[in-house]
């Protein structure tokens, strides 16, 4: 959104892919910002947390936002959730074991620059969505919301 004016990056990739693109990306930009990286040991182990060879190869980049693969009919969604990180697997094994398919999870992988137009652009595909929400495991005065909520 505004990324010329922002002095840094704050990411948080939730697979191993959109980990591999974001140091990709640092490294061939032809400009330099500090790069914070808050990814947690667990997805190390995680069974869910795998990237595909077609995520890693040609044609594959780091993507700010990530939409929901799971939803096949973006009319049926009620609920939009948004979160960052390791949350959403969390997030995801709940909502497939109350199989609750009218729940769409949005992944915000990069906090800065605040990616407010992909969001938007994730966003509109849900034309019936009633509810929008952001999830989080830490506390309301913890964790990005603070940052997100503006």
């Amino acid at each position: 959104m505004d990324s010329d004016h922002i002095n840094w990056s704050i990411a948080n990739p939730s697979t191993p892919s959109q980990y591999f693109h974001l140091l990709r990306r640092q490294m061939i930009r032809n400009y330099r910002k500090p790069l914070i990286a808050v990814t947690p040991k667990i997805l190390l182990r995680h069974p869910s947390c795998v990237s595909g060879i077609s995520e890693l190869t040609d044609g594959s980049s780091f993507q700010p936002v990530l939409s929901d693969q799971s939803v096949t009919n973006d009319n049926d969604v009620k609920t939009v959730v948004l979160c960052s990180g390791k949350h959403f697997y969390t997030l995801s094994k709940e909502r497939d074991e109350k199989n609750a398919k009218q729940i769409a999870l949005i992944r915000l992988e990069e906090l800065c620059p605040f990616p407010a137009t992909d969001i938007s652009a994730q966003l509109s595909k849900y034309k019936s969505a009633k509810e929008f929400v952001w999830s989080q495991e830490e506390h309301q005065n913890m964790g990005a919301w603070s940052y997100v909520r503006p």
